[in-house]
């Protein structure tokens, strides 16, 4: 048995098996080890007054506390420029430009949901309504818009005259008619007076918002209705024109002129007239003789202005070419 003064010594060099470890829970922080990354290689810096070598031991079976490591990038991240635009293939693109638009009705409820109608799209901007005449020209002199949606009929005035009022005063502004006439006599008074475009109060929002886009841009517009109307009574009174042909020319010399400007080749024209090519060949060059038409391009030429053929029959030809 060990004497006492050599068990307290074997009881001071023999390491603690049991029990919780008083410094357990200060380790990382006596003895931590900062891991600094420096040209890829790890240096270890102790913190604490003195230096030391010795590795941290398994404390009650629990494995060591390794050392905090910080690491530290090589660059630095790249500040991202706050005016750099969220998509670059917008960047060189011009916003829309804004056009001032002008009301011109007698009706309150009319003027206003106008209004509450074209501020909702990007690009126009009311500048002031009006519900007669003489307000509407103070406005568009003050105002200076580059659109007046004006109605025909406004009091005292009935008719093309309200816009050709307007249109004196400001001949560069557009003037687009809002009217719920759609006859052909309203339609040609309102165009004659200098509007450029007309829309009737029956159309939907959509057609209003385009009119006064294309009636800004200098382009004449209408509403569906307005066009089937003018459509219709042009193919009413307007009948295809009969053919005017030279009273010289037979039946068989217009059918040459006209295979000659649709591009059909010698021996088919021969073919379908009943002749032989040489025949065929003889017949067409004397008929252009006669008719002073030295290639098929006067030939083309002669056909379309005595409605031998028209622009329908030669696209189908450009197409089967360029096919």
């Amino acid at each position: 048995m060990p004497s006492a003064p050599n068990l307290a010594i074997a009881r001071a060099a023999a390491p603690a098996s049991c029990g919780p470890h008083p410094g357990a829970q200060s380790i990382s922080t006596d003895c931590a080890k900062l891991a600094v990354l420096n040209n890829e290689h790890l240096s270890f810096q102790e913190e604490g007054p003195g230096p030391s070598n010795r590795p941290h031991e398994p404390v009650n079976g629990m494995q060591g506390v390794t050392a905090r490591t910080i690491r530290t990038r090589s660059h630095a991240k790249t500040p991202i420029p706050s005016h750099a635009p969220i998509w670059p293939e917008w960047a060189g693109r011009h916003p829309r430009p804004c056009y001032r638009v002008a009301l011109v009705d007698d009706h309150v409820v009319v003027r206003e949901g106008i209004a509450a109608l074209l501020a909702l799209e990007s690009g126009l901007e009311i500048v002031g309504c009006a519900s007669d005449v003489a307000t509407a020209i103070e406005l568009v002199r003050i105002a200076r818009p580059a659109v007046v949606v004006c109605d025909l009929n406004l009091p005292g005035l009935s008719g093309g005259q309200a816009v050709q009022a307007i249109h004196e005063e400001l001949p560069n502004a557009a003037i687009l008619v809002l009217t719920a006439h759609n006859s052909l006599e309203y339609v040609r008074a309102a165009f004659i007076s200098g509007a450029v475009g007309y829309v009737c109060k029956d159309a939907p929002g959509r057609e209003l918002v385009r009119a006064v886009r294309r009636a800004a841009c200098g382009q004449r517009t209408v509403c569906g209705t307005v066009r089937e109307t003018v459509i219709g009574d042009w193919l009413e009174h307007c009948p295809p024109a009969e053919p005017a042909v030279d009273a010289d020319l037979d039946e068989e010399a217009r059918q040459m002129l006209r295979y000659i400007a649709l591009g059909v080749p010698t021996w088919r024209i021969a073919r379908d007239l009943g002749y032989r090519v040489k025949v065929a060949e003889r017949y067409r060059g004397k008929l252009m003789r006669r008719l002073a038409l030295k290639s098929s391009a006067a030939v083309t030429r002669f056909a379309v202005g005595h409605r031998l053929v028209n622009s329908m029959e030669l696209d189908h030809v450009l197409e089967v070419r360029e096919a």
